[in-house]
């Protein structure tokens, strides 16, 4: 009997988790720190999960989709990244990210959920207000990592033409203070790419309007980093 294409989603998975490294887990937990739990992370590879993104995409319905991977999103890094990837392939703005604001776990899960706020933005002017809303009604989520989200989405927002670096300096300059790591480096790289720019006015509007000293640390640092590596 031929299998349907819900068994033969769940028989991926299977095969996927065959695919576990214990030492690339011990490594992505350790030294790059990828999830705020590090029990939660299986060691699987990266070019695992975008092929499995893909397979899945094919195979499922949206409510398919979120029956057969949101609890495993909960529980697991990997599959925060596979729910995201499929989400953002079958569901609309306003049907897929309040699903995954409250999965946003670690720098590494918002830093890939912001590709999909692009990818949705870019579908029409509907769907960007919709991403442009969501992004300001969680600059104050509880979660920090939420809060990063919705700074790292304007790093794709502005690369594809979506939003302006000058909006994206005034989203951030009111979470200046926020005392959370990962969301201070995350606004620290956004005013960098936005000084990098070359925009003289949007340099001096950094210097004039981010006063928090510890913010500034970090932005000299990666400006640094940033001129180092173009070199």
């Amino acid at each position: 009997m031929t299998p349907t294409p819900l068994e033969e989603a769940s028989a991926l998975l299977t095969e996927l988790e065959q695919r576990r490294e214990p030492d690339y887990a011990d490594f992505m937990t350790l030294r790059t720190k990828v999830s705020s739990r590090p029990e939660s992370v299986l060691g699987i590879r990266m070019k695992w999960l975008r092929q499995t993104v893909k397979q899945l995409s094919r195979l499922l319905t949206l409510d398919e989709a979120v029956d057969l991977l949101h609890e495993r999103a909960l529980a697991w890094y990997e599959y925060k990244i596979i729910f995201g990837g499929v989400i953002g392939r079958l569901a609309s703005a306003g049907e897929g990210l309040p699903l995954l604001y409250p999965l946003c776990d670690g720098w590494a899960v918002p830093d890939y959920y912001k590709e999909l706020l692009a990818s949705w933005a870019s579908r029409g002017e509907t769907e960007r207000q919709i991403v442009l809303r969501s992004m300001a009604e969680h600059a104050h989520d509880d979660n920090p990592y939420a809060r990063r989200l919705t700074i790292v989405a304007w790093l794709d927002l502005i690369r594809h033409g979506l939003a302006t670096p000058r909006a994206a300096l005034d989203h951030v300059a009111l979470l200046q203070h926020d005392e959370a790591y990962y969301v201070q480096m995350a606004i620290a790289w956004l005013l960098a790419e936005i000084t990098l720019t070359g925009n003289a006015s949007l340099v001096e509007a950094i210097r004039t309007e981010i006063t928090d000293a510890t913010l500034l640390r970090m932005y000299q640092q990666k400006l640094r980093d940033s001129h180092r590596t173009a070199r």
